[in-house]
């Protein structure tokens, strides 16, 4: 207010002068013209510095706001609506007065509870609002997807000697290829080329033979300009043998090719496979051999991982059902392979199958909880599985079916799987997709070492200043005792696994970081905040997208009401005038100084 009135008070005083110094002069001629052209100027100069508003009245819908986001034709929408909301404080200094801030959309729809509907244009809005909308419906006009890296995904922990996946898919609008890189160790491990006006999916890979942590980059050029650079952080572990004993109802493809899968990682492997009633074949690698035609708890003991199918279950003792159950209940590894039904038999009472209704012969299946995709496979599939009291999915396919579910049986784990034919990976030659699989299942089901703790992210890509999510899982049920930077973290037990646990921090810096718990030091890795920019805006977009797929399904009454909107008369009209009078002042002037 001390602003406007100064303003005013010197463009008086300055109009008094100039109209004083016209009426002075000897010449007359121009007289009204100079006293206009200085009345126009001085007006317009306080007008641009003072903002001239004016209200009218304009219909919009009650129930609705516009909320802009990141990504959005900010000019053309706030031309369009009358009164436009922003939540992302990073928009303040170009929105400026032209919408209003919100700082918590939850509460503000709280407050106005008529409100039933947002108009939100941009990338969307971030998953921690979406989270507090409680089903408020949202109209999305999404943003073009972003330029460059979209998604990508890789394995945090690699074992030594095993090869290195990155995953992902990259947008490119421009004119030219990209080429892509995977940087490391002063060398390029592996590149790979993405076409003009493409959007394309990429593998790098590499073998890890290096141990400890290792921060390695994606590098994208465009000719011989770098147009990205990311960071890709990785742990490599030594390779821990894992003993693994296969128990066969019939000689198979599948059993056979993984057999030999197991003995190229250097694991100890025993088969056993039927050919009668009670007779059976054993074949032994990597391992001395010993008496497999009856299983034994001792020998269990000494095992990490079981694999049958459940036709072979079925078919042995009540004895031996009995010494696996118990060995299970003592920390083994369960993998059962389910084949037809059979109502009789135990395990069909552990599992709820759901017929296939559809006559999919190619399965595109991924890994729970990551964006880690297998390609696509030829099977058979008549069932899923439907998730009971107490199961996890760990393989899906692409419509979100469950091939593959864990579930928590005493100190050990058992592992329900329908594919049956996962060999066809091998044969076609993508031995990657084949050891991922197994590898996920195998890690899910093997015996836990004593002491060990598995501990890993449930974000992707941790930056500072956000909520890092991690998921702990113990020996026991007993509280590990989690320290961050020297400071205790609380810890959540989960409902259904008493030995997992769920902690939160908050990263004030970015790089290498570590949790310790129970003692023992856990790296993971922060990003910073202008890491993976486009991935991160590709994630929201998705996200804003399942929102409303699922919840725009519901009906929102929309009345319309009349309100009083506040405008701003354009400043370039000011301008203009200031231009104009200013130009005729200086002509008059001329044209004068010539007479």
């Amino acid at each position: 207010m001390d602003f406007k009135i100064g303003v005013i008070v010197a463009s008086a005083i300055l109009l008094l002068i100039c109209v004083y110094l016209d009426i002075k002069r000897k010449n007359k001629h121009w007289l009204a013209g100079r006293i206009a052209c200085h009345t126009l100027l001085i007006l317009s100069l306080a007008l641009l510095a003072i903002p001239l508003q004016y209200s009218v009245k304009e219909k919009q819908l009650k129930n609705k706001i516009t909320v802009i986001t990141a990504g959005s034709n900010i000019d053309s929408i706030i031309k369009k609506e009358s009164k436009v909301y922003y939540t992302d404080p990073s928009l303040r200094q170009i929105l400026k007065s032209k919408a209003i801030y919100l700082p918590d959309l939850a509460y503000h729809l709280a407050e106005n509870p008529s409100i039933k509907q947002l108009e939100v244009y941009g990338y969307g809005l971030a998953q921690t609002d979406l989270d507090k909308l409680d089903a408020t419906v949202i109209s999305f006009h999404p943003a073009p997807l972003p330029n460059g890296v979209v998604s990508c995904s890789w394995p945090a922990l690699v074992q030594q000697e095993e090869i290195l996946s990155v995953q992902g898919k990259y947008q490119n609008h421009g004119k030219s290829p990209i080429q892509l890189k995977l940087v490391g160790f002063g060398v390029d491990l592996d590149s790979a080329t993405i076409g003009a006006q493409q959007n394309q999916t990429f593998t790098l890979k590499f073998q890890m033979r290096q141990k400890g942590k290792a921060l390695l980059k994606l590098v994208a050029l465009a000719k011989e300009d770098t147009v990205a650079k990311e960071v890709i952080p990785v742990q490599s572990i030594p390779k821990t043998p894992i003993g693994v004993t296969i128990l066969s109802s019939f000689p198979s493809f599948e059993y056979k090719f993984l057999k030999d899968w197991w003995y190229a990682q250097s694991y100890p492997v025993a088969l056993r496979s039927r050919i009668s009633k009670d007779k059976f074949s054993t074949d032994f690698l990597n391992r001395n051999s010993f008496n497999l035609q009856t299983l034994t708890a001792n020998q269990l003991q000494k095992e990490d991982i079981l694999m049958l199918n459940q036709q072979e279950f079925d078919q042995s003792s009540a004895a031996e059902q009995q010494t696996i159950w118990q060995a299970v209940a003592k920390g083994l590894g369960l993998i059962i392979w389910l084949d037809d039904p059979n109502p009789t038999g135990r395990i069909e009472k552990n599992v709820k199958r759901v017929d296939q209704l559809t006559a999919d012969k190619v399965a595109d299946l991924q890994l729970a909880n990551t964006q880690l995709r297998l390609s696509g496979i030829s099977t058979d599939l008549k069932w899923f599985l439907q998730l009971q009291k107490g199961q996890q999915a760990l393989i899906s396919n692409s419509r979100g079916q469950t091939v593959a579910t864990e579930e928590l049986y005493g100190a050990g784990k058992i592992v329900y799987t329908t594919l049956q034919n996962s060999y066809q990976w091998l044969l076609n030659g993508d031995k990657e997709s084949y050891a991922n699989y197994w590898t996920t299942l195998a890690n899910a089901a093997a015996r836990k070492k004593r002491n060990a703790i598995d501990f890993n992210s449930i974000n992707q890509f941790l930056t500072i200043n956000q909520k890092a999510t991690f998921q702990i899982v113990t020996q026991d049920a007993k509280v590990p005792a989690v320290n961050y930077l020297k400071k205790q973290v609380n810890i959540i037990q989960n409902l259904l696994f008493n030995n997992q646990w769920q902690s939160q921090i908050w990263p004030t810096n970015y790089g290498w970081q570590t949790l310790n718990i129970n003692g023992e030091n856990k790296d993971f890795y922060v990003f910073n905040s202008s890491d993976w920019k486009s991935v991160r805006l590709a994630q929201t977009l998705k996200n804003n997208f399942d929102y409303t797929n699922h919840y725009n399904k519901r009906n929102s009454d929309q009345t319309i009401e009349e309100i009083n909107s506040v405008k701003e008369v354009s400043k370039t009209w000011f301008l203009i005038i200031v231009i104009l009078s200013a130009s005729f002042l200086w002509f008059e002037n001329k044209h004068y100084a010539r007479k």
